[in-house]
């Protein structure tokens, strides 16, 4: 497959049939055809001017794997009136027949009292009856004062509750979102990044001899970069929520936490350290009476090992690498989903369960 970056000459305020016309354009090819539009989705992304640069990238490079007509709002109501379109298609070739297909952005600049009224500009551009997936990749609250208005046109929310300075409040309000009735779905990229870790997690009890060891677990031990509080709050709350513990207390020790659970065969503790000195997630540890489950990594390797000790001796072992989840790989992941996510809610509604503790 062979891409193609095309851009409009245009700037400045333009009307939607004036936008139309000029994706129209960009979809022409130097033979006179008219490349196809490839979009499967509507993408609408608000952010500031400081983050455009590196969103923009991003939505670039989705358009390969995830075409979309991507709506790129950047906004600035602190600023003087002004609205400004800009225009690209990125363009390539599929299947044997030689056909383009275009996937379209269009990115405006809004500045002022515009920059309030973000879902007039937004709404006019979707294409009909393909899903809507609205994504704040910076610090984000559902209290702000657009957001009611742009959730109307979304089925899914795409944030990153770790983007904001204070987590706890980023984790509740996403709780109470994912609690709104009529409210889109909602993902968090925090979520995306644990994949790996839950699915190795899952597998390290896949054999028969220790599928019963879950519901033995006794202690856990997670190891973090300071920053990464989110992630384990859901990991943690995932484990919780997926093994039927209900949260009874907490102790701190400085920025170390020890929250204590009821669990199907008795008290389970888990101590959260965010000592780590790189990755924001180091190190898990599970363990029972009889077993020792380990899963670990180091950021410069990209890998993450998986142990299985039984007293002394070592049972299972297995290395995964990991490769670079960057903030596109991470998007691209949520654009899967169409719907809610009830094994992510769960999670997030253990996670706000220990927070309140």
């Amino acid at each position: 497959m062979i891409g193609e970056t095309r851009e409009s000459p245009g700037g400045g305020p333009m009307s939607v049939a004036e936008i139309e016309r000029e994706l129209g354009k960009l979809r022409a090819n130097e033979d006179g055809t008219l490349a196809l539009r490839s979009s499967v989705l509507n993408l609408i992304v608000v952010t500031d001017e400081a983050s455009a640069p590196e969103v923009t990238r991003s939505v670039s490079n989705l358009a390969g794997r995830h075409p979309a007509r991507a709506i790129v709002l950047i906004s600035d109501p602190e600023g003087e009136w002004n609205v400004d379109a800009q225009l690209s298609a990125f363009c390539n070739v599929r299947g044997g027949g030689g056909a383009q297909v275009c996937a379209e952005q269009v990115t405006i600049h809004a500045e002022g009292p515009p920059a309030n009224h973000l879902e007039s500009m937004a709404g006019p551009l979707l294409i009909p009856d393909l899903p809507v997936f609205l994504w704040y990749p910076g610090a984000f609250s559902p209290h702000s004062p657009e957001f009611a208005a742009m959730a109307d046109l979304a089925d899914r929310v795409i944030v990153d509750s770790a983007a904001r300075e204070h987590r706890d409040a980023s984790l509740r309000e996403m709780a109470e979102l994912v609690g709104r009735e009529g409210a889109p779905a909602v993902g968090d990229l925090q979520w995306v990044g644990l994949s790996p870790w839950r699915s190795l997690l899952a597998d390290a009890f896949a054999a028969r001899e220790r599928a019963g060891e879950l519901e033995k677990i006794a202690s856990v031990e997670v190891l973090y970069a300071p920053g990464g509080e989110c992630r384990v709050l859901l990991l943690v709350g995932w484990l919780a929520s997926s093994l039927g513990w209900t949260p009874k207390g907490m102790a701190r020790d400085g920025d170390r936490r020890r929250i204590g659970f009821d669990g199907p065969s008795g008290d389970v503790e888990v101590f959260l350290s965010p000592d780590s000195p790189d990755a924001r997630l180091r190190r898990v540890r599970l363990r029972s009476a009889d077993y020792s489950f380990q899963i670990s990594r180091h950021r410069e390797h990209r890998e993450v090992k998986t142990t299985v000790m039984r007293g002394e001796d070592l049972v299972a072992e297995r290395t995964v690498h990991l490769g670079h989840f960057d903030l596109g790989v991470l998007v691209g992941e949520e654009l899967q989903f169409r719907g809610r996510d009830e094994v992510y809610e769960a999670a997030l509604r253990s996670a706000v369960e220990i927070l309140d503790l």
